[in-house]
């Protein structure tokens, strides 16, 4: 894989972003701990907020924040709407549901409990719902983060609209098997998921932090790009190989140090992808990535 860096952009104005999506030419991005969506063009220009939640501070305490990690768009009777899910690290606030109808900008709450309970019970104890993806055939594929006590990354398999059928839609669980013998990569938590239609790519980001849970920060690591082949034909495997991936600090000096939070297509073609990621350090800034990938 091969990946070059074109822009690079610092929000001081917004916080903690962790997750960014492509629609109709504008980039959304949403903050863990952030009041509001922020909308641009592609070019980055601001254009608009989306009230969230109600708060007088600029970043809601973490005692109490819905830690808004995973974004995906879907469609909802042909209206495309964005899916805005809390981690579901921490009962209290963060089993929270954001629907967000993108042409106009209405939004629903939905508690998703019992969604997240029968994850639980599928077997992740630890659970850190951190990044999402809307596949062919409606699937929607959910990324669980691993952390230091529990390492390993799954998969959530489940269908559209699942946050209104939530005790009996479609669910699976796979674990992301890495390749090769990469310690980094290894201790990697997934934070990032978009899929590439053209390709049948399930793209990927990950990055290395060291706290043994899924509520507090640590130290950050090294921060990866990765890319699933033939997606959609996993689904029903026993688990999902990684085919490509990097590290993004080693492959392009600029982006060592960064938390890679989210990653968004903003165009794509055969075996070429441009990329727009955000990164969070946890002090408060978000920054915005563009890249090129070619396979």
């Amino acid at each position: 894989m091969k990946l070059t860096l074109t822009d690079f952009r610092e929000l001081t104005s917004f916080p903690s972003g962790s997750g960014i999506e492509f629609h109709d030419e504008k980039v959304f991005v949403v903050g863990d701990d952030a009041k509001e969506v922020l909308v641009m063009n592609k070019r980055w220009k601001e254009l608009e907020r989306i009230p969230l939640f109600e708060s007088k501070e600029e970043r809601i305490p973490k005692k109490i924040k819905s830690d808004l990690e995973a974004t995906t768009v879907v469609l909802v009777n042909s209206i495309p709407r964005l899916l805005i899910l809390g981690s579901g690290s921490k009962e209290e606030h963060r089993n929270k549901a954001v629907l967000l109808d993108l042409d106009s900008y209405l939004k629903d709450e939905f508690d998703m409990t019992v969604f997240y309970d029968r994850i639980k019970a599928a077997g992740i104890t630890d659970l850190n719902i951190e990044s999402a993806a809307t596949l062919v055939e409606d699937y929607i594929v959910l990324g669980n983060r691993g952390t230091g006590k529990n390492p390993d990354n799954h998969l959530i398999i489940t269908k559209n609209t699942f946050w209104k059928h939530q005790a009996d839609c479609e669910l699976s669980i796979l674990p992301i098997k890495f390749p090769g013998k990469d310690n980094k990569l290894k201790q990697a938590g997934i934070s990032g998921l978009a899929y590439s239609t053209i390709n049948d790519w399930l793209v990927f980001t990950a990055s290395t932090e060291l706290t043994d849970n899924p509520v507090d920060d640590g130290p950050i690591g090294d921060s990866f790009l990765g890319i699933i082949e033939n997606a959609s034909r996993k689904i029903g495997r026993k688990d999902m190989k990684v085919n490509e991936y990097i590290n993004l600090g080693e492959s392009e000096k600029s982006l060592k140090g960064y938390k890679m939070e989210s990653v968004c297509i903003q165009t794509e073609k055969n075996e070429r992808l441009k990329l727009q990621l955000v990164a969070d350090n946890d002090n408060g800034v978000s920054c915005l990535f563009k890249v090129r990938v070619k396979l």
